[in-house]
């Protein structure tokens, strides 16, 4: 029966001991000194501000919601490269129709880009009849595979009276149409376009797998005006590696008829043009130069008498909060091992559409326990929080969301020699978690079967 106190409510299978590990990354925005972390570049993340900050090498990314400034943690991703070299369009990037042009944005109209530097670029269509669209060649290192276009955009509203603010089509077009459609695709060729209302805020009738476009198209609030537009394509088969780029002004969400006709006013602000190599969209990823920029990826790990100061080889409960991204295919959220592949205690991320968080535990090589997942589609924001006991032969765990009691096994097998807690699957180290770690509580006992289902339901 719970205790009420004036402040805090404390149930009777609440721990009465204190985690030996407390690393809570959203509400510390810092690393613990155990923590060793390396990513071999530069990264992208959102501030307690809502702007794009830059981390330089080694340095951990705490992000945020860009629109509630809510902290999310740790940021972890894999290692992606931005093709589209040139991201800022101030250089390298042509236009469609003679006497369009991308100015500095002054007066009523000045605006930030969404990293806070000032101003921001503006396009304005000529009244010349055509395609009135930046653009620019883009080649890719491999064909048949899965890239994504993006581009933040935001609509000149303000001492504007632009006919043509409204539409934004993005393309992966040029000698991709040349291509044939990539493996799983239909249609005639490589090439794609996806058109976005840009004042509805809606994304126009799409096929997924017709000719070069995937899918997963999407309009992202990045705040004070600006959206990250983005989907999935296939530059196709074939021999045509480099294709173009677009962002074009259409008539309307039916596509760009190439007969449209601008007032030169200003239309729309745009910044952080990207193809990166993916099915999902990550971070983005600036090219300030005429070539692409590779972003490395982030390792954290916490070993030796670091690990040892907190870590029970015999019993042990692992509290785990998390956020996963676009998508997380059999990703390591957290994993324990002594540095080979037959001793480990993992927290797996099953696929994107699958199991958001199951715990499994391999020792010599054999299968000693696997926990019931939860899938992702059943999180709000993909909001995870995962929680395993073990001890010899008595193991629980349990994920948020489940109601049932936590899947349990009698007949567990332990090692004895782990040294090491990674934020990625060891033996393959681009095995890590796609999205945030929120917190990792430890306690050196197994914690009872009550006390794991009150902190996953917590």
């Amino acid at each position: 029966m719970p205790v009420f106190t004036s402040s805090i409510e404390v149930t009777a299978d609440y721990p009465t001991i204190k985690p030996s590990l407390n690393l809570n990354f959203a509400r510390a925005r810092a690393l613990d000194p155990r923590i060793t972390f390396t990513r071999a570049s530069v990264g992208t993340y959102v501030g307690r501000d809502g702007l794009i900050k830059t981390a330089g090498n080694d340095e951990a990314r705490f992000d945020h919601d860009p629109l509630t400034l809510e902290s999310l943690g740790l940021l972890i991703e894999e290692s992606r490269s931005n093709y589209c070299g040139n991201s800022e369009m101030l250089a390298n990037w042509g236009f469609g129709v003679a006497g369009d042009s991308f100015t500095a944005s002054t007066g009523s109209q000045l605006s930030p880009n969404p990293d806070g530097s000032s101003p921001a670029y503006h396009y304005s269509p000529s009244s010349t009849a055509g395609y009135h669209r930046f653009n620019r060649p883009v080649t890719v290192p491999t064909l048949d595979t899965e890239y994504v276009v993006s581009l933040f955009v935001k609509r000149v509203t303000a001492g504007s009276v632009s006919n043509l603010n409204r539409y934004v089509e993005l393309e992966a077009t040029g000698l991709w149409n040349g291509n044939t459609p990539g493996t799983g695709q239909s249609g005639t060729n490589g090439g794609s376009a996806v058109t976005f209302d840009m004042q509805d805020l809606v994304i126009e009738s799409v096929t997924d797998n017709i000719s070069g476009y995937v899918g997963d198209a999407k309009i992202e609030n990045y705040g004070n005006g600006w959206y990250r537009l983005s989907y999935v394509f296939n530059p196709g088969i074939g021999s045509n590696f480099t294709g173009q780029v677009w962002w074009g002004h259409c008539n309307s969400i039916s596509g760009d008829n190439g007969g449209e006709t601008g007032n030169g006013n200003p239309s729309f602000y745009f910044w952080g043009a990207s193809v990166e190599n993916g099915s999902f969209i990550t971070s983005h990823i600036p090219t300030p130069a005429n070539s692409s920029v590779t972003r490395q990826d982030d390792f954290g790990s916490i070993t030796g008498e670091s690990f040892n100061s907190f870590f029970n080889q015999t019993e042990g409960t692992f509290d785990v909060g998390y956020r996963l991204g676009d998508d997380n295919t059999s990703m390591r959220v957290a994993q324990v091992s002594n540095g080979g592949t037959s001793n480990v205690i993992d927290l797996v991320v099953a696929s994107g559409g699958g199991a958001g968080g199951y715990w499994f535990i391999n020792t010599g090589g054999v299968v000693q326990f696997s926990s019931s997942g939860v899938t992702n589609s059943a999180q709000v924001d993909r909001n995870f929080r995962s929680v395993l006991a073990y001890k010899e032969d008595d193991c629980a765990a349990q994920q948020n969301k489940i109601t049932a009691g936590p899947t349990t096994d009698t007949s567990v097998t332990l090692a004895t020699d782990y040294d090491r807690l990674l934020f990625y699957q060891v033996g393959n180290n681009g095995d890590h978690i796609q999205g945030h770690l929120k917190f990792i509580r430890y306690y050196p006992k197994r914690l009872t079967d009550a006390q794991v289902t009150l902190f996953s339901q917590d």
